[in-house]
């Protein structure tokens, strides 16, 4: 029976990716993570399995985050924008179940890799119908209704869809074989397609995101050729982002101008107007554009229904004030700085690339929308760090190599885990 159930775990685990990254059919969602807790509860409880709990120094963080949220709903008394910052602590589902049922897979990728292309493929028939409908389309949707939605949902899948076809590209030169060139072949299709539809979404904010997470990513590998200590790493990784950023964003500026763009600067003034009238614990998430229209909108302001003010930082200190806002930013310097230390401490745990990169884009994007805040982009930015922390447990507890994704086993492995966890 537990033979039977490690067995069947990566194919419950595969299915929830598949409706994840799809972001259709809602019940499948929550009957494979249901399938996913059901299973690691078993695993532990009656076969006593040894599981890792998570690294204290990103739990703290998560911590504080959704508790941040959560308390300040509550404390404005709001009921809609309490079941708002409760929606957030059930977006973060996917982060439990993944970290924990992973571990107890043999093969993270082979846990993840179907579900994943399968799932991204769901939306690359959508946008490639779409297009084939109206040819004249300017920005594709794919199943959402704004364009930059399926930008946030491309920017969290992206990173570990191309990671994962780069470490099947490995396994195909050492495995010649029809059906191993047939999975890197849809995988690569699979991402070019995702790529396309992510560039062809327009989301000025997306795609820079996703650059720039490209530009980092590739400088932290280039950067472990080096000795460097981590305040030096992260001063030449902090250095490359702002040249970057400053190409792009003078690019954008430039070429890639909008009619709506200076309502995002308004916006973001009355978020600061709102912040400063309610320091603690903000308007509420759920009645932002209720205040808004009727206490902070600016002459200048032309779209008096927006929702929330197209910006992450802003959106949670005007929504949540000092304990949802600092919440928030606790969380993702912590996790950034424990990412840039696992890359350090792993360097071959290419998992850790993927979430690096997918940070990068979901922040950057964060800068100019609300990719923090919304049920598809929360649940797959929450997956993916379930399996890169599962990844780096299994590295370290010297488990099986999911794949080669995991290329290095060391020595001290009690000493590693206890660094990575306090």
């Amino acid at each position: 029976m537990k033979d039977h159930l490690e067995n069947l775990l990566p194919l419950i685990c595969n299915l929830f990716f598949f409706f994840l990254c799809s972001t259709k059919w809602n019940a499948g969602y929550n009957i494979a993570l249901g399938l996913i807790v059901l299973i690691v509860l078993v695993a532990r409880l009656k076969y006593k399995r040894k599981l890792v709990f998570f690294p204290r120094r990103f739990f703290i963080g998560y911590v504080l985050f959704v508790g941040g949220v959560l308390l300040a709903s509550c404390l404005t008394g709001d009921r809609a924008s309490i079941r708002v910052g409760q929606k957030l602590v059930i977006y973060s589902y996917p982060l439990w179940g993944l970290f924990f049922s992973l571990q107890l897979c043999p093969s993270i990728l082979n846990a993840t890799q179907w579900g994943i292309a399968g799932g991204t493929n769901v939306l690359n028939v959508v946008v490639i119908s779409e297009i084939i409908k109206n040819r004249n389309l300017l920005r594709v949707h794919g199943p959402f209704r704004s364009p930059n939605h399926l930008a946030m949902v491309l920017e969290s899948i992206l990173p570990f869809l191309l990671v994962q076809t780069a470490c099947l590209l490995c396994h195909t030169k050492r495995d010649s074989s029809r059906p191993q060139k047939l999975l890197y072949g849809v995988s690569l299709v699979t991402s070019l397609i995702a790529v396309a539809g992510l560039i062809l979404s327009g989301s000025r904010g997306g795609i820079a995101g996703f650059v720039l997470g490209a530009v980092v990513v590739g400088s932290s590998l280039f950067l472990n050729r080096f000795r460097l200590s981590l305040a030096k790493r992260i001063s030449v990784l902090a250095l490359v982002f702002a040249l970057s950023a400053g190409t792009i964003f003078g690019f954008t500026v430039t070429y890639i101008n909008r009619t709506y763009d200076p309502e995002r600067l308004l916006l973001l003034q009355s978020a600061y107007h709102m912040w400063q009238d309610h320091k603690w614990y903000g308007v509420g998430l759920a009645r932002w554009n209720d205040v808004y229209r009727h206490h902070y909108i600016l002459p200048g302001a032309k779209e008096p229904t927006l929702t929330l003010p197209h910006n992450n930082i802003a959106n949670f200190f005007s929504g949540t004030g000092i304990l949802g806002g600092c919440g928030f930013l606790f969380f993702m310097v912590g996790s950034l700085l424990y990412l840039i230390r696992l890359i350090r401490s792993q360097k071959n745990n290419l998992y850790a690339y993927a979430m690096l990169w997918t940070w990068v884009a979901i922040s950057v994007h964060g800068m100019v929308d609300n990719t923090m805040f919304g049920r598809f982009n929360d649940r797959l930015f929450f997956a993916m760090w379930g399996v890169t922390l599962a990844a780096s447990v299994c590295n370290i507890m010297g488990g099986p190599d999911p794949d080669g994704l995991l290329l290095e086993r060391r020595e001290g492995r009690n000493d590693q885990l206890q660094s990575l966890h306090h």
